[in-house]
């Protein structure tokens, strides 16, 4: 890897550490990451469906917590071309 590439790296660490001090949650689905705020709301529907379902429920209600990520293509999931 270059160091550009590892300072990268060591930035979205860093990123991801203030997301969960924050009390923020990361969802993934295909080309999309959205977070949105791990109250205990979210948490039970995670547990009654799922961590998708729950981020896509909130944001289908335009839930004020949850926000879609503009990833530049960078982040794939497995459902992701």
């Amino acid at each position: 890897m270059t160091k550009n590439q590892v300072e990268a790296i060591k930035q979205l660490e860093a990123a991801l550490q203030l997301c969960k001090r924050a009390g923020l949650v990361l969802v993934g689905i295909d080309t999309d990451l959205h977070v949105t705020v791990a109250d205990k709301s979210f948490k039970d529907e995670c547990r009654s469906s799922s961590a998708c379902e729950a981020v896509l429920d909130r944001l289908n209600d335009y839930h004020n917590g949850t926000h879609t990520l503009e990833t530049h293509r960078v982040y794939l999931d497995s459902g992701g071309a």
